[in-house]
């Protein structure tokens, strides 16, 4: 009985209960950045959003065969959408300036950036560590997007409704800044402790940002959102679940962006900024681990160490802990 249900083809959404974004507002004349968006959740995203009339779509990967050709299957579904591609490397920090510059040297603005890129270290001995000397998880899924979002920050305060969509996931409430030892080094080293760890960072640094830039003053337009997109049919999803189970827990490729989605055109949340999303809702009650403002903090300042921020992208310190 069991295999007989499980071999009916049901909708995504029956055992997932997950929801659709159903929202309608456009995107005409905006210019949107995703990053990790040559293939998976970020070039579904890629093609959903050109379907809502921005002015460009520019996505930014490590791979330019892979990026060409995503940018030719977004074509191919939707001919009409303008989209491009440009070099980034997440795990080098000089890969992130460069491509910020790219950026910068070709628009006037910054509506939506969402940052979408990460994943685990390349296979082999010393690709552990990156070029500049830091844990790859950590980098590639947190301090190359906090140093982007940063150094793009000037054209996203240009739009009247800038908003920055970090990606987490679950995992995080398992994780732990290590202060002292963010690259895990003697002997401290885990592969699922460092990705926990990044993707904690992330939650951090999203909640963070949104405190320090409202402590900016003014007509504050740049808000900050940090999503779970589930489980999705992806080469990352297939590495959590695997075999029957994907009938019942993977999410199809179609519903991965709909909390992105949720958090880049909801009216609803553009009066919100430094919480964490799943299934296209707010959550509130979040692991007292997530919203440590004193960890937050001291990790934002160890990031801006680490990254050699310049003084022109720092953020002032918004109130004592």
């Amino acid at each position: 009985m069991i295999i007989f249900i499980l071999s009916i083809k049901l909708p995504q959404t029956w055992f997932r209960c997950r929801r659709r974004f159903a929202g309608g507002r456009r995107l005409d004349g905006q210019t949107v950045i995703i990053t990790g968006a040559n293939s998976g959740i970020g070039k579904e995203l890629a093609y959903q959003l050109s379907l809502r009339g921005p002015k460009k779509i520019i996505i930014g990967s490590r791979n330019p065969e892979r990026n060409e050709k995503a940018v030719r299957d977004v074509l191919a579904r939707n001919p009409s959408a303008n989209i491009t591609a440009l070099r980034l490397d997440l795990s080098s920090l000089k890969s992130v300036r460069e491509f910020a510059k790219a950026v910068a040297d070709t628009e006037s603005r910054v509506d939506i950036l969402v940052n979408n890129a990460g994943g685990p270290p390349p296979e082999g001995p010393d690709a552990l560590m990156t070029l500049d000397g830091y844990e790859h998880q950590f980098v590639a899924n947190y301090l190359g997007h906090f140093l982007l979002s940063l150094h793009l920050l000037p054209l996203l305060r240009r739009s009247p409704d800038a908003r920055i969509i970090n990606v987490a996931e679950t995992g995080h409430i398992f994780g732990n800044i290590n202060l002292d030892n963010i690259n895990l080094g003697n002997g401290e080293y885990g592969h699922i402790k460092a990705h926990c760890q990044a993707k904690l960072a992330v939650v951090l640094s999203t909640r963070e940002m949104a405190r320090r830039v409202a402590s900016t003053g003014g007509n504050n337009t740049v808000k900050t959102y940090c999503v779970n997109p589930g489980i999705v049919n992806t080469r990352g999803g297939k590495n959590v679940v695997s075999g029957w189970l994907k009938v019942i827990f993977m999410l199809g490729i179609e519903m991965g962006p709909q909390t992105y989605m949720h958090c880049a055109l909801d009216e609803s949340t553009a009066n919100e900024s430094g919480h964490y999303y799943d299934n296209c809702r707010r959550v509130d009650s979040m692991h007292s681990k997530t919203v440590d403002d004193k960890i937050g903090h001291q990790l934002w300042e160890l990031s801006e160490d680490m990254v050699k921020l310049e003084d022109q992208y720092r953020l002032p310190k918004h109130i004592k802990i």
